[in-house]
């Protein structure tokens, strides 16, 4: 399975970007400074099916 790795992730652009590479089938790994954050967002992908760690 590919994997794309999102660095600087957050609610605007990047949230974006792990929909589209998730929705193609990718697992998508997030970087950002808050881990709090990044949780949020990977509950999100997570809810939508989208395979996402940070």
């Amino acid at each position: 399975m590919p994997v794309i790795a999102i660095v600087g992730a957050g609610p605007g652009l990047g949230i974006e970007i792990a929909r589209a590479f998730g929705a193609k089938g990718f697992t998508v790994a997030m970087i950002a400074r808050n881990a709090a954050k990044l949780d949020a967002l990977a509950s999100d992908l997570h809810a939508e099916g989208i395979q996402a760690a940070r």
